[in-house]
């Protein structure tokens, strides 16, 4: 039996996604408030539960996209890589699948899930993206650090060398950072994201942190991660481009892994990349394996697509290439009132 969450049914959802091993952060009920603080967005919480005890045994997070291309969409989690049905059985599984898709054709609108895992109701479809994950269990920060290629090594020291320095806090690295990470999404053709995500996520998520890289009196770098359970997660690093000889980069990634080690995590995850591009060959020097990206998307009659499409590489390719011509100031004004519409 599958029914929208409510306040009173709040707790056992966040029990349910504590206590299952398979959960990541996008199932975080703080992601509901993130994002519907920062961009005013409806969700759709789903829980399945048994008819007779009343226990859940699934869940699904989604939001309803009012859309810039189309007439919006359901996706479970925008603005994330994963987020997709958790539950205790396929059985569960299917009827939050269908739940969902169910809402989507009321809607007329097309639904997209985004699992780190195989959905085992669905066959996954093609998808050019894949996640990099580093596993740290077995291995130790000095031998890791040890049997690093010599050139990762090097570029880390070369920020030393530079005199780059890294501080880690919350609010108050804020507008630093989102300095950086403006100038960053301009020049990748991307509009940006409002600074409210970043607030409203530290408000909500304990273990989140922003690092900032600074040389010379300058933030160059940044870097938020967010320590949830026992994996890290990197969704979000700028550096500006002018600076990349210093290597800031490197040293917001070593110092993050650091921490991940003395914190006793499992695995660091560096989020989503397409294969054979710049950040996935930054990701993979750091001996992060890429995992498949299971990716589900149906069109607004509920018919399953066979390749996932990626904004960034179909409509808005030659708008991107626009945008990253933009003066920056236009670009901080129109970004976060585009992206609400964006679900990438």
């Amino acid at each position: 039996m599958t029914e929208e969450i409510a306040a009173a049914t709040e707790a056992d959802y966040r029990a349910f996604v504590e206590a299952s091993p398979e959960a990541d952060y996008c199932h975080d009920l703080g992601w509901r408030e993130v994002i519907r603080e920062t961009y005013g967005l409806r969700p759709f919480y789903l829980a399945d539960r048994d008819p007779a005890t009343g226990r859940i045994l699934g869940v699904a997070p989604a939001f309803r996209l009012k859309g810039l291309l189309s007439g919006g969409e359901i996706v479970s989690m925008p603005f994330l890589d994963y987020g997709a049905p958790l539950s205790a059985s396929p059985e569960s599984e299917l009827r939050l699948v269908d739940g969902l898709l169910q809402e989507a054709k009321r809607n007329a609108m097309p639904l997209e899930l985004r699992s780190r895992l195989p959905l085992a109701s669905l066959p996954a479809p093609a998808n050019e993206k894949v996640s990099m994950v580093l596993e740290l269990e077995g291995k130790g920060k000095d031998g890791y650090w040890k049997g690093l290629d010599a050139k990762v090594r090097n570029q880390v020291r070369k920020a030393e060398k530079s005199e780059v320095t890294v501080k880690w806090g919350r609010e108050e690295c804020l507008d630093e950072f989102y300095s950086v990470f403006a100038v960053n999404m301009r020049d990748l053709g991307s509009p940006v994201h409002s600074k409210t995500l970043f607030a409203s996520l530290l408000r909500h998520f304990p273990g989140a942190q922003i690092g900032v890289a600074h040389r010379q009196g300058r933030c160059i770098g940044g870097l938020v991660r967010v320590l949830w359970k026992k994996t890290l997660y990197i969704p979000w690093a700028s550096t500006l481009k002018e600076h990349r000889i210093h290597s800031a980069n490197n040293a917001l990634y070593w110092e993050s892994i650091a921490f991940a080690f003395e914190r006793g995590c499992e695995r660091i995850d560096f989020g989503r990349s397409s294969k054979g591009e710049g950040t996935y060959k930054f990701k993979l020097q750091w001996e992060a394996r890429e995992a498949p990206l299971c990716w589900y998307q149906f069109d607004a009659g509920g018919k399953p697509k066979a390749h996932v499409e990626h904004l960034a590489s179909g409509k808005l390719k030659l708008a991107a290439t626009v945008w990253a011509r933009l003066p920056l100031a236009v670009a901080n004004r129109l970004g976060p009132a585009l992206r609400g519409k964006l679900s990438a």
